[in-house]
């Protein structure tokens, strides 16, 4: 917040209407308000905070009647209007009251390019409270202790809690787009915590089945098993050499299980072959004894026969 132009009426020592135009001490940057005790340098200052916040920079001088001159004419009214400049954009505000308090109002205008428009829907309290926070981002609170602090309390600053002063100083240096930033950086740093949880379970799995599925021997992949570290591009390039000699494994066995098929076929064959001989061995012999068995009845039938024919001779 820039001030531009001050204008008091009947206002602490003033009691006539006061102009300050502070344009005219802007080519020199920084001034100082000087002047013997009870000059109205704080008055000054009084003027801004009153105009801005209706209420003066100091717990001694917040009530308005506090900040009337004694000076003034009961007829004459506590005026105080300030033009600043906020950001490249003007506004002109004003507050009255009369010499008991009383009849209080206020005015609160944007003017842009000579042209002057309300600031708010309605001159309320409430209302022109809530733009002014919202235009030097900061209640009267915040603006009495950092920007109009008056004589001896500074000392409230210093010693005010660490998480007052963090907020003050957050809205002085415009900090709450970094305050978002750790917000968010703690949002995707517990985001990356879990697929690291998440993750790390996974490996822990992949590497049990590991050990429970393959046999061990003497490997780069159990050795880096192994380690009180797991490097996992180490365990990767290690399940690949692995692969690679279960591979050759399986060839070799695959050739070995061809040759002993290619025998087992031979063997069988050479039984059935030898089973088929011992079924002709077996007939042979079956017929063999038939044969004998035959060649005995022959006999027996051929002696018959004999036995037959003497008694027919004998007859004879």
């Amino acid at each position: 917040m820039k001030p531009i132009k001050l204008s008091m009426t009947a206002f602490g020592p003033y009691h006539q209407k006061e102009i300050i135009d502070f344009t005219k001490l802007h080519e020199h940057g920084i001034f100082v308000v000087s002047g013997a005790t009870g000059a109205g340098k704080t008055t000054i200052f009084d003027a801004i905070t009153f105009a801005l916040y209706d209420s003066g920079s100091g717990e001694d001088r917040e009530k308005s009647l506090f900040l009337r001159s004694d000076f003034a004419d009961e007829t004459v009214d506590t005026e105080v209007e300030l033009e600043f400049e906020v950001r490249g954009r003007l506004y002109r505000i004003w507050r009255k009251f009369g010499h008991d308090g009383a009849s209080a109002k206020r005015e609160f205008f944007e003017i842009t390019d000579g042209v002057i428009v309300p600031a708010v829907e309605k001159f309320q309290v409430k209302l022109i409270q809530s733009k002014v926070e919202e235009l030097i981002g900061l209640t009267q609170s915040q603006f009495n202790q950092i920007v109009m602090l008056p004589q001896g309390e500074f000392q409230k600053l210093l010693t005010s809690e660490s998480k007052h002063k963090e907020e003050i100083f957050r809205k002085i240096f415009k900090t709450e787009r970094f305050t978002k930033m750790v917000e968010l950086l703690k949002e995707k740093k517990n985001i990356a915590e879990k697929y690291y949880e998440h993750a790390k379970m996974q490996q822990d799995n992949t590497i049990h089945e590991i050990r429970s599925r393959l046999p061990h021997r003497e490997s780069e992949l159990f050795s880096s098993l192994n380690n009180d570290v797991i490097n996992l591009y180490q365990v990767k390039s290690a399940l690949l050499t692995e692969q690679q000699y279960y591979e050759d494994q399986c060839t070799a066995l695959k050739g070995e299980y061809d040759a002993s098929k290619k025998e087992l076929q031979k063997l069988v064959k050479t039984l059935n072959e030898q089973r088929l001989l011992n079924e002709r061995i077996d007939k042979f012999l079956l017929r063999k004894a038939r044969l004998e068995e035959l060649l005995q009845q022959k006999i027996k039938y051929k002696q018959n026969s004999r036995n037959l024919y003497l008694p027919k001779r004998l007859i004879k």
